[in-house]
């Protein structure tokens, strides 16, 4: 590239500033080529290298003209307002080469100028892009954010719910424990009074075969008969009516059977099943004499003791015909009454050293 032109510097006038002995050589017309303060614009890049190229050495060669015009023979600078005056008439007249200075500079940076504004332009519209997308996410986060707390506020109610949940099964769970325990101190009791109530069968079972034993050696009773409490039982499996058992009883000094507590009837039971458990046993007990009023053949009433089966004695469903008792094998051996013809199996009784 072309040297730069020095600047023209202006002299001032003043008392002690010399005066030129002779008047200054009159500047040189200066070559011009091209059209003067036109800007030529080229296709390519060649035709504006040759332009600036052109206009740096214009603005060269004037600018060694004003330096020879301004610089006097010895070196120093006119003075004056004729020297002024030169100098504005120089830049007057290459104003136009300014001019065209700066319009090639303007042109040159708005070439450089349109890519980057058309560059930043696309980045600006893809951050604008990019920022409403965010701006979604961000909405979109925000919204599951939310939800996500409703959830948690949920979880938490729900977590809520089992803890009590929990302290209600485990005060069922204490209160079942303490159930146990009491369960368990009843089920032992239980099985304390279940020893105590074997033990004391035991002794009794004892106590009355001894009671047997000796009733036996010092008691006769006719044969078959088994001494209970000292009196002898027997069950016949025989089939007789009412009438006819009571005198079959008599014939052996005895009479029909007389279960008048809860033992006597338990034996007498587990005498008649030692027979057969399946069949109805006649015993000493009706109300032919009196309806509704019962009593053993004896004479005696019937006291407090029975043990009728369910819904008996039921005569008046009978025509009032049921007036003899009997065991009833069909309701668990309770007592049931029955028309005395009927002829069943039966149970006698004697008192011992009477036969």
């Amino acid at each position: 590239m072309y040297e730069q032109a020095e600047p023209v510097r202006l002299p001032f006038s003043g008392p002690d500033s010399p005066q030129p002995s002779e008047p200054p050589p009159q500047p040189r017309p200066v070559r011009q080529s091209g059209s003067r303060g036109r800007v030529r614009h080229g296709n390519g890049a060649s035709d504006k290298q040759r332009e600036d190229q052109d206009t740096s050495s214009h603005t060269y060669e004037n600018a060694e003209e004003a330096k020879r015009y301004a610089t006097s023979a010895d070196g120093a600078y006119p003075g004056g307002a004729s020297g002024r005056r030169g100098v504005c008439s120089f830049l007057l007249a290459r104003r136009s080469f300014l001019a065209a200075g700066i319009a090639v500079l303007l042109s040159l940076c708005a070439m450089g100028l349109a890519p980057l504004t058309f560059s930043n332009k696309q980045e600006i519209s893809q951050l604008s892009t990019t920022v409403d997308a965010l701006k979604r996410d961000q909405d979109g986060i925000t919204t599951t954010v939310d939800a996500l707390k409703r959830d948690q506020d949920g979880i938490t109610t729900t977590v809520d719910a089992l803890k009590r949940d929990q302290d209600g099964i485990t005060t069922t769970v204490d209160a079942l424990k303490r159930d146990q325990d009491g369960i368990t101190t009843t089920v032992d009791a239980l099985k304390r009074d279940l020893d105590n109530e074997r033990s004391r069968t035991a002794a009794l079972e004892q106590r009355l075969n001894k009671i047997e034993k000796t009733l036996l050696t010092s008691c006769t009773c006719p044969e078959g008969y088994t001494i209970w409490r000292g009196i002898g039982y027997k069950a016949f499996n025989t089939r007789k009516t009412f009438r006819e058992a009571a005198a079959a009883c008599r014939q052996d000094g005895g009479t029909l059977a007389m279960p008048r507590d809860a033992d006597t009837n338990a034996f007498l039971i587990f005498l008649k099943n030692s027979v057969t458990d399946y069949k109805d046993f006649w015993i000493g007990l009706h109300d032919q004499r009196e309806e509704g009023k019962f009593e053993w053949v004896d004479g005696s009433a019937l006291g407090s003791y029975s043990s009728w089966g369910r819904g008996e004695p039921n005569d008046e469903w009978h025509d009032d015909d049921e007036d003899c008792v009997n065991y009833s094998a069909g309701k668990k051996d309770k007592w049931n009454d029955a028309p005395c013809h009927f002829q069943l199996y039966f149970m006698c009784q004697v008192a011992p050293g009477r036969a």
